[in-house]
């Protein structure tokens, strides 16, 4: 199989093609790239396709981190597919179908758990008019294609689920804004509520305490700075650990071209 990472088969076809003389030297038969693949495939060197393009990008954050701010700009600037989930809360101002939810009620929620529709969801015990509520998210199967690229925005239950799905390809980033900062977020909203915001601050020490986010999230970014000189910072990470698969990669194809050539030596 081709490998699938932009630069790499530029950088592997030299080794490939040292294999084929090498193998030609032997048996007296020229091999093209694909025969060479097969032939490391049957002494199990085996190249996975990697296509770093088609990543999942998992945001999280307390309330009013800047979380749903920043996924709108890495669609807007850089063509991620934003994973637009599926909640029960009431529409705030300013937002509408799918901008940022799919609103539902409790009722149709409960219906896509029970028929397994939903790759994740939670619930969040919060106050309705000063009235003990549940709100629930989640995330719809039909919401995402393993051949595309996205960002998410999920807290760490759904980042477990996403990650358990769809393994390699989810690269989690926590946005470290601080509770200051973010009360003035949710001030300039135009939604805050005193009870409600400490109920809030009160639940994201729970889940988003230093021993959850050191386990679950891959890079932390700081969150207070304006959200496109954390979105430089976002790419930058995005990035950086994309060279990194890339790199080791090439260290696993040079040292398995190695052994083969070896191999092929001694025939």
């Amino acid at each position: 199989r081709d490998i699938g990472v932009t630069g790499v088969q530029t950088c592997a076809l030299p080794i490939l093609m040292t294999i084929s003389f090498l193998y030609h030297q032997r048996n007296l038969v020229i091999l093209n790239k694909s025969q060479v693949i097969n032939k490391l495939k049957k002494k199990n060197f085996i190249f996975k396709n990697m296509n770093e393009k088609q990543k999942i990008i998992v945001l999280a954050s307390g309330s009013c981190g800047g979380k749903d701010t920043l996924a709108r700009l890495l669609e807007k600037e850089h063509g991620y597919n934003f994973i637009v989930s599926t909640t029960t809360r009431p529409m705030r101002p300013g937002e509408s179908e799918k901008n940022p939810y799919n609103f539902i009620t409790n009722k149709e929620f409960k219906k896509l758990i029970k028929n397994n529709k939903l790759i994740e969801y939670r619930e969040y015990h919060t106050l309705l008019n000063n009235k003990p509520d549940i709100w629930y998210y989640g995330v719809e199967n039909d919401e995402v294609d393993p051949e595309k690229s996205y960002v998410a925005v999920l807290d760490t239950v759904g980042l477990r689920e996403f990650k358990a799905k769809f393994p390699d390809k989810v690269i989690s980033i926590y946005l470290n804004a601080t509770d200051e900062k973010r009360k003035q977020r949710c001030i300039d909203r135009g939604d805050f509520d005193e009870t409600e915001w400490s109920r809030r601050l009160a639940d994201d020490k729970i889940r988003f305490s230093d021993e959850v986010i050191k386990k679950e999230m891959q890079y932390v970014v700081n969150a207070d700075k304006p959200s496109i000189e954390v979105l430089i910072d976002v790419v930058n990470i995005i990035d950086c650990h994309r060279n990194t698969k890339i790199q080791t990669l090439l260290v696993k194809i040079w040292k398995n071209a190695r052994k083969l050539a070896s191999t092929l030596t001694q025939l």
